[in-house]
């Protein structure tokens, strides 16, 4: 039944999945890594945004204008680490070399959270408008958003490792001649 590619590249993603999930799932890996992750998320947007903007701070997973008019809160699976978690798991289940594979993973992560800081920042200055607006991009356009990025990088990360092995693959034939 494993003989299919198919078959083996579903089961090996389907154990990474549940197995980065399991680890997520509990308290330790909240305290140790999605909590201090988030609060790093949330001081990276209040770095970013006091270059130009000196009304917001910074407060733990709580991003907010001094003002008082305005604040976003990033809770687990705001930040991002999930859909990480995904991409991780597809492309380290997808055959083909560890080492692209740990490179990809590595590059997708660092674009989603470049994103995802995009989406903090940008749900931040919603919330001083329309509650409406604001829940249309956090619950739906960015939620949509964020996934297709990680499935964006997926399909991209599976063509750029696709020319790696070739590459690999003709030196090595050349250096066989």
């Amino acid at each position: 039944m494993l003989k299919s590619p198919a078959v083996r590249y579903l089961a090996v993603f389907l154990l990474i999945t549940v197995t980065f999930f399991s680890v997520l799932a509990t308290e330790w890996a909240e305290n140790a890594f999605v909590i201090p992750f988030t609060s790093l998320l949330v001081d990276a947007c209040a770095f970013l945004i006091g270059i130009f903007d000196h009304r917001v701070v910074a407060d733990g997973a709580i991003l907010r204008f001094t003002d008082g008019r305005g604040a976003v809160e990033v809770q687990a699976g705001c930040n991002a680490v999930e859909v990480c978690a995904l991409l991780t798991a597809a492309i380290i289940a997808f055959p083909g070399k560890l080492r692209y594979g740990l490179i990809g993973a590595a590059a997708g992560i660092v674009a989603l959270q470049a994103i995802n800081l995009l989406r903090i920042i940008s749900l931040l200055y919603l919330s001083r408008g329309s509650q409406e607006v604001f829940d249309f991009f956090h619950h739906y356009v960015w939620d949509a958003m964020i996934g297709l990025e990680g499935l964006l990088i997926f399909f991209f990360w599976t063509r750029w490792q696709a020319r790696k092995e070739a590459a690999d693959r003709a030196a090595a034939e050349e250096a066989a001649a």
